[in-house]
């Protein structure tokens, strides 16, 4: 403790109580004691605060962990679950179309080669045009 502290704790038992004590009084033992008793318990608590410190950081870490676990097994049903429905879809599309077609058998005609002949002949014509315009 300071001087300046004692002469403080001094001012103010002499303004409170109406008692003069000096600086040598026993009294500055026990406040002596008392700080030292108090710094032995902040040095403790200190410890205390340090270990739950490093034991939420280990709880935290831990708790992200499975998380981020929990996260990628979730995504991963998910995404099974999704492929296993887009299956699923596929089959019964195929199935849907074998069924049409068995059914109706003008959707599975050969197209006639008129058709065929007009596309060719759009084509070219789309060409050429293209050719005289650009030149």
């Amino acid at each position: 403790m300071t001087e300046e502290q004692k002469e403080e704790i001094l001012n103010e038992i002499r303004k409170s109580h109406g008692i003069a004590m000096n600086s040598n009084d026993p009294t500055f033992a026990v406040i002596t004691a008392l700080e030292i008793v108090a710094r032995h318990y902040l040095k403790e608590v200190d410890l205390l605060i340090t270990k739950q410190t490093v034991t939420i950081q280990d709880s935290t870490e831990l708790y992200l962990s499975k998380v981020k676990e929990l996260a990628e097994v979730k995504i991963s049903a998910a995404t099974n679950n999704t492929l296993d429905q887009l299956k699923q879809f596929k089959i019964e599309a195929k199935q849907d179309l074998t069924t049409h077609a068995r059914d109706d058998p003008s959707s599975s005609m050969p197209i006639p080669i008129i058709y065929w002949i007009l596309l060719v002949m759009t084509g070219v014509i789309g060409y050429m045009s293209a050719l005289l315009i650009l030149t």
